[in-house]
């Protein structure tokens, strides 16, 4: 979408003899909802339907308006779209209606009978019932509409990974702009052709064009407390570096509550309520919301949970006891329509866990956690509300009425209005710096943000080995750890630890601290496939001050073995275009074969004490010496400004 401006799309539009505006997704938060996998990608068409899929994107005609951007013609194409949907994650649909059966879809009709023909379209060589079968046959939906079209207004929408939904009774169209970059489409041509479709159906010339509202700063949540009558202070994580711990795939996503409980599995993130502060903030209310909420957050790789306690049961949780009691009705937020025993039986049977807490409230401070992938644990006794506004990211909550709505939920329920929000410490090395050096080297080098590479960095896990940054294939299936020259010989590299003992010691330091220890070898080279160690031991970093290692290849691996670590073979070529410099922490890229890259996991070596900016500049050696791409990409926490210059 970088191409195409919000400000050209509304020239495009006025120049057609719309009335259009450019509108936050803020001035629509109440209707604007993350989508779904389990919603359909569907037409934009706003009348009633048999759909109960909710939450999927929309694109005139659903899987026709793909079909109809790319010139596809044939009942294969339409097959392999609706594969390709169901690949990319989607639940592929057409429709028809109650009076013109498969003709219901003004889209599709428009197309078959030509009225694209001057725009260049090429008409389907199929008709609607045999479109519909393909899409069927494939895996696909078919929805059906009733009534009359009754839309008012066109959204078009620029903001990733979110939709508005259906509405009989106050019927728009929504056109998802953004997916077409899911599937390469033709941006400007499709929006064209959306509009052509409009006018050529008579519907509504006005447009909203929906762009993302800027992100909320730690000075702006900082000033909405103090309006609110709170004490708030910004502080970084090296603040409380000696509390902040990394989120665990293992602990449950669970209440902000911080008093002590029955629950044994640490390390997850916490939302006032736990499961119930994403139904809430999407206002969802039924048990099967909270049955699909409950599986979301299982697939988003966290352990779902809600609680009770010793003295109220399940209305225990003092969130859930102010939701379904009406106090958040003058917020808008409609009231649950089941009780705590069911809810937290609909949790159950999809898989989450039930936490029981005991004692009394004694809270003194409220910790609003900006800082990705990381938490602070409960202590019964030093209490404190920990709020991990960073997980609304992850569920496409809307954020400023997620904090707006837990500062509430502190107030109603007498807590301490004193609020410290947590902010990712800026690195000790910048990220200016890392560009400044590289380009000093004849790289071509600059900072990205992480939201740059949302679609490839993920968390990083316990369970993924701690490997080398070498992009080839791998019989490696222990995905998401992260990756360092060498895997384990990076550290002992960077502290110049050259014995067999020090490989030892350094594996067992490595699985102490969560990771999974690994060196690799290849298919070619056996153990000296990996080129880090081979210019270690063959002295190519001896100018650098790094005295060489007292063992051989075989010789490492054996040792990383025996102490518990993974020997890891890789094969075929070197083919990686890019350096990924992840200066993000507890995240990861992983490799891909067919999409060679290195990765550079720079957040690691604060885990071990290295000398940073030795190791950065040791990697950037080690690519040169294997000729590898003078391109690196740092990538920077979100919210983190992007400085041009040291």
């Amino acid at each position: 979408m970088s191409e195409l401006t919000p400000a050209d799309i509304i020239s495009a539009l006025q120049s057609r003899g719309w009335e259009a505006s450019i509108i936050s997704s803020n001035d629509i938060s109440g209707e604007i909802v993350p989508t779904k996998s389990s919603g359909i990608l569907k037409c934009v068409d706003g009348r009633g339907s048999d759909n109960k899929n909710f939450g999927g994107p929309k694109l005139p005609g659903g899987v026709y308006a793909i079909a109809h951007n790319r010139h596809a013609t044939s009942l294969s194409d339409i097959t392999s779209i609706a594969e390709e949907v169901s690949s990319k994650g989607y639940i592929p649909s057409v429709h028809g209606d109650d009076s013109s059966d498969m003709l219901g879809c003004g889209f599709f009709k428009l197309w078959i009978t030509g009225r694209f023909d001057d725009m260049g379209y090429p008409r389907p060589e199929f008709d609607a019932n045999q479109g519909a079968k393909a899409v069927k046959n494939a895996g696909g939906v078919i929805e059906m509409h009733h009534g009359k079209h009754t839309e008012k207004v066109v959204y078009i929408n620029l903001c990733p990974n979110t939709t508005i939904e259906p509405n009989e009774d106050d019927q728009r169209f929504v056109v998802d702009a953004w997916v077409g970059g899911k599937f390469s489409l033709d941006i400007p041509k499709f929006l064209i052709g959306a509009a052509a479709t409009v006018e050529m159906l008579g519907g509504p010339k006005i447009a909203k064009i929906v762009v993302p509202a800027p992100p909320l700063t730690p000075d702006d949540i900082a000033a909405a407390l103090r309006s609110r009558g709170w004490k708030a202070d910004v502080v970084t994580s090296d603040d409380v570096s000696s509390e902040m711990v990394p989120a665990k795939s293992s602990g449950i996503l669970k209440c902000v509550d911080g008093r002590g409980s029955d629950n044994s599995r640490f390390g997850g993130p916490k939302l006032p309520g736990g499961v119930y502060a994403i139904a809430h903030n999407r206002h969802a209310t039924s048990l099967s919301d909270i049955t699909s909420i409950t599986k979301e957050v299982s697939s988003a790789g966290f352990v779902p949970s809600v609680h009770g306690d010793d003295s109220s049961d399940m209305l225990g949780c003092g969130f859930f006891k102010l939701w379904i009691t009406g106090r958040f009705d003058d917020m808008g937020y409609p009231r649950p329509e089941f009780d705590a025993d069911q809810g937290a039986k609909a949790v159950q049977k999809a898989g989450g866990v039930i936490e029981m807490h005991h004692g009394k409230h004694t809270e003194k401070v409220v910790y609003i956690n900006l800082c990705p992938n990381t938490t602070i644990e409960p202590d019964e006794n030093n209490q404190r509300f920990v709020v991990d506004a960073w997980v609304g990211g992850k569920f496409g909550l809307d954020v400023p009425r997620f904090l707006v709505s837990a500062a509430a939920t502190v107030e109603m329920l007498g807590g301490p209005r004193i609020a410290k929000i947590v902010t990712p410490s800026p690195p000790k090395l910048s990220p200016a710096d890392i560009v400044a050096v590289l380009e000093s080297r004849g790289w071509d080098a600059c900072q990205i943000s992480e939201d740059d590479v949302a679609e490839e960095l993920v968390q990083t896990k316990s369970s993924g080995i701690l490997k080398c940054v070498d992009g080839r294939g791998s019989n490696n299936s222990r995905f998401g750890g992260p990756k360092l020259p060498g895997g384990v010989y990076a550290i002992a590299h960077n502290r110049h630890a050259t014995s067999l003992s020090d490989i030892t010691s350094i594996t067992k330091e490595v699985s102490s601290a969560g990771f999974v220890p690994s060196v690799h070898g290849d298919d070619s080279s056996d153990m000296l496939g990996c080129g880090f160690f081979k210019l270690w031991i063959t002295g190519r970093f001896d100018d650098m001050g790094y005295p060489r290692p007292e063992f051989d290849a075989d010789q490492g691996a054996k040792a990383v073995q025996k102490a518990g670590g993974v020997i890891e073979m890789h094969h075929g070529k070197h083919t990686e275009k890019v350096v990924y410099i992840n200066l993000c922490p507890n995240t990861t890229i992983e490799p891909d074969e067919n999409n060679q890259r290195f990765v550079v996991d720079a957040w690691v070596g604060g885990k071990f004490g290295l000398d940073v900016p030795r190791f950065l500049v040791s990697a950037a050696a080690t690519v040169e010496m294997l000729g590898g791409p003078k391109v690196a990409r740092i990538i920077v926490p979100r919210g983190m400004p992007i400085i041009e210059e040291a």
